[in-house]
């Protein structure tokens, strides 16, 4: 059962207005042109104090890089969700930071071009000059690439992008809450539409559309990643709840992993909210926990 925190975490989400955002195509649309008009939410003074933060950009999209103070010849790509329109939020550092201690690794965030604005290629062109520049840093063999949501389906594609392209890939990746199928036709959503608290149907397959671009299709890869070949890529550790709108991709990716021999962790929650490794609550703390372990394994004999 669900703890009273998570209990009352998922009363309270629909306050947010993100279920309502995301339930309808005009009301995201509009949401979309206020968040154009903030400021990327940066690492607040607390970060600044635990670790050297940096700041650098390509094309006027910043990337936010968060160091140990002692330094770290590994990297953590994280790459973030919301929906492809919705830049990095505040509630993101918390994890990021958690993360750098826990693993003893920098931690790199770009703010890659969003659509409607932009399509998959743009972003995808954008956050390849980001990977090639980590390689050229520290080695592909200390990268992990970790997302969530969109962000997790961003990783899954850039990955199979990099293995056709025959480059060096990153020794793991992890996948939080992913969005791989933008087309949202799965017969469980309409179910689940009603149980997620954050998500709606109409609003990711607006968002889906704007993503594959004009004329492209969304259930092709690598807009949707699931429907790509899973051969030759690094372990993979996904972290799913049942209450989540996108829960059947995270499943349906299990099911082909296990089908195509490929390693890969999955961690699937009763009762969790979209995204809820997010938030305060202790099946977060634990979720954490295991997302580190899952990056620090052997890491070590990768290092030598």
């Amino acid at each position: 059962m669900a703890s009273i925190r998570a209990r009352l975490l998922a009363k309270a989400l629909p306050l947010t207005g993100l279920k309502a955002v995301f339930s309808d195509e005009a009301k995201l649309k509009a949401s979309i042109a206020k968040a154009r008009a903030k400021k990327v939410a940066a690492p607040g003074k607390g970060l600044h104090r635990k670790f050297n933060v940096t700041e650098t950009n390509i094309d006027g999209h910043p990337i936010f890089t968060l160091t140990p103070r002692s330094g770290s010849h590994r990297r953590i790509l994280y790459i973030h969700g919301g929906a492809y329109v919705l830049d990095m939020q505040p509630g993101y550092w918390g994890l990021l930071g958690e993360m750098v201690q826990r693993t003893d690794a920098a931690l790199v965030a770009p703010c890659y071009p969003l659509t409607p604005e932009h399509d998959w290629q743009q972003s995808y062109d954008w956050m390849m000059q980001v990977y090639d520049t980590l390689v050229d840093e520290v080695g592909a063999e200390n990268i992990t690439i970790m997302g969530d949501s969109a962000g997790a389906g961003f990783a899954l594609g850039l990955t199979q992008m990099l293995r056709d392209q025959g480059k060096a890939m990153p020794h793991k990746m992890v996948l939080l809450s992913p969005w791989l199928d933008v087309s949202m036709t799965d017969p469980m959503q309409p179910a689940l539409a009603k149980k997620d608290r954050i998500l709606g149907i109409d609003g990711l397959r607006a968002a889906g559309k704007w993503w594959a671009g004009e004329g492209g299709a969304v259930d092709t890869p690598p807009v949707s990643p699931l429907f790509d070949s899973l051969d030759s890529l690094p372990p993979i550790a996904v972290f799913t709840g049942t209450f989540d709108l996108l829960w059947p991709d995270a499943r349906k990716l299990k099911e082909r992993a296990e089908a195509a021999g490929l390693a890969l962790d999955y961690f699937e929650a009763p009762a969790m909210q979209h995204v809820w490794m997010l938030f305060p609550i202790p099946e977060a703390k634990k979720t954490r926990q295991q997302i580190a372990a899952f990056i620090n394994a052997d890491h070590e004999a990768v290092a030598g």
